[in-house]
């Protein structure tokens, strides 16, 4: 145990990691490496983990043979990249408040028609979207085009594209943010060029 804390010392050392010492942590299987990351409210959870498990290879009884031709008992390299998936994805909702960036938002852009009139040009512009490989809505409902942006506002949709008879007639589309800034009238293509740059971690 003692050789093994010392080698996942020496690792971190020879990186320049600052580490504390957790003394008396909950290491059940071996020594282990915690990774802690900080919420918006300033609280440390504990996500990804590099443990050295001692029980595991003894559990299952397993064996490799060594140059010498003799059995050898392995030492187990446990990652936990995320640590529990649900702690991870709290702690990201609590951190964006739920507005998620673009590379992670569940849904990217929702399309919004003014009327009926316009569903067939919004539907286009979903798929177009799609084969782009975006994540995409429509809101097709018989609603006022405020409601409308309001429902998908609060859904913390990053990107509302507003879709009447002048997009229709220009063949160009109207862009909302999230945060209700009206980006104006433009092509389809020159905007998704545009937002690249917002798809990088």
């Amino acid at each position: 145990w003692d050789k093994a804390t010392d080698a996942l010392t020496d690792a971190l050392n020879q990186r320049g990691l600052n580490y504390e010492i957790d003394e008396g942590g909950g290491a059940f299987y071996g020594p282990k490496i915690d990774i802690k990351i900080k919420d918006a409210i300033g609280r440390l959870w504990q996500c990804s983990t590099v443990q050295l498990d001692f029980n595991l290879p003894d559990r299952f009884d397993m064996n490799y043979i060594g140059n010498d031709g003799n059995k050898y008992r392995p030492i187990m390299i446990h990652r936990a990249l995320l640590g529990s998936i649900e702690r991870f994805f709290g702690i990201l909702v609590e951190h964006y408040a739920g507005k998620f960036p673009l590379w992670l938002a569940p849904t990217q852009f929702c399309v919004l028609p003014i009327s009926q009139k316009q569903n067939e040009y919004a539907q286009d512009i979903k798929e177009e979207m799609k084969k782009n490989g975006f994540r995409a809505e429509i809101d097709l409902r018989n609603e006022k085009i405020g409601s409308k942006i309001r429902d998908h506002t609060l859904k913390k949709v990053p990107y509302l594209i507003i879709i009447g008879d002048r997009e229709v007639s220009s063949k160009e589309i109207t862009v909302r943010t999230q945060k209700g800034d009206d980006l104006g009238n433009m092509n389809l293509k020159d905007f998704l060029k545009s937002i690249k740059k917002e798809l990088v971690i």
